[in-house]
C-alpha cells in the first residue's frame, strides 16, 4: 500500500514513500508502523470528499500539509488584449534550461514542512522535476520571454482528458506579471491545438487562484495532501548539495 516515490527519493537522498491505497489507514497499528519504518517521510493524497476519516489519518501520524485546488480551463488563442510584447519558445523547437538558481521561491509548497529544508533545496526539487518534464515532453514545455530574457516556464504533459499543466514557474528576475505569463502560455498551447488544460495549486497561493479565475477556470473538487515524517528525520538527515 506504500511504494517508493522515486523522484522524492532521488531528491531527498533517502527513502521517501507515497501511500497509494487509503485502506492503509484501516490496517492494524503495528502493520502501518512496520510499513512506514522503511521511509524517512511518506505522502498521502486524496480527494477531500473521498478521504478516510481525518481522525484515522491523524492516528497514523500524518498531518495535513496542503490543500490543493483542482481546476479545468478552456485553452483559447490570444485575443489581442495582451499589451506586453512576449514571445514563447517550446523546448521541442529550440530547447532551454530550467535551473534552480533561476526560479522564484516555491514558498507555498508542502515540502517546506520537511525538517531542515531550505528554500534553495526546495527549488532544486522543482528544477529537477522541470528538467525531467522538458526531456520527456519537449513539445509541451515552453518558456515565455520578454526580449531575450526568460520570464517563466510552463511545463506540461499530454494526458487523458486534456493537457496536464504540470508545473508553472516564474523566473526570480521576471519583469512581467504572473497573469501575463499564464495568459501567454495558455494561448500558446491553444495555438498548438490543445483545447483543455487541467492541474491543481495550493489553496494558500491566492495569486495563482485569482489568475486562473480571471482566465475562466472551472474549479473542481479539492484534494488534501498529508505527510508522515519519521522521528529520525531530523535536521542532520536533511540532504545537502552533492
Amino acid at each position: 500500500m506504500i511504494r517508493t516515490h522515486e523522484t522524492n527519493t532521488r531528491w531527498w537522498g533517502a527513502p521517501a514513500g507515497i501511500v497509494d491505497d487509503a485502506a492503509f489507514f484501516t490496517q492494524p497499528d503495528i502493520e502501518r508502523q512496520q510499513a512506514l519504518a522503511a521511509y524517512q517521510w511518506v505522502e498521502f493524497k486524496s480527494d477531500l470528499g473521498a478521504a478516510p476519516p481525518l481522525a484515522a489519518i491523524a492516528r497514523a501520524g500524518f498531518f495535513l500539509a496542503d490543500t490543493q485546488v483542482a481546476f479545468r480551463i478552456a485553452l483559447r488563442e490570444a485575443d489581442g488584449t495582451c499589451a506586453e510584447q512576449l514571445t514563447v519558445r517550446f523546448a521541442g523547437e529550440s530547447g532551454f534550461q530550467c535551473r534552480a538558481e533561476d526560479l522564484a521561491p516555491f514558498d507555498r509548497e508542502r515540502y517546506i514542512h520537511l525538517p531542515g529544508l531550505t528554500q534553495e533545496r526546495l527549488n532544486e526539487r522543482y528544477a529537477n522535476w522541470g528538467s525531467q518534464l522538458i526531456r520527456d515532453h519537449p513539445e509541451t514545455c515552453l518558456a515565455v520571454l520578454s526580449g531575450e530574457q526568460v520570464q517563466g516556464w510552463f511545463l506540461s504533459q499530454p494526458a487523458p482528458g486534456g493537457l496536464n499543466l504540470t508545473l508553472a514557474a516564474t523566473h526570480r528576475h521576471a519583469r512581467v506579471s504572473g497573469f501575463l505569463l499564464y495568459q501567454k502560455s495558455l494561448a500558446a498551447y491553444a495555438a498548438k491545438g490543445h483545447r483543455v488544460g487541467f492541474a491543481g495549486f495550493s489553496v494558500r497561493n491566492t495569486a495563482v487562484h485569482n489568475i486562473y479565475a480571471k482566465l475562466g477556470a472551472r474549479f473542481t473538487a479539492p484534494f488534501g495532501i498529508w505527510l508522515w515524517i519519521s522521528p529520525g528525520a531530523n535536521r542532520s538527515d536533511a540532504p545537502t548539495n552533492s
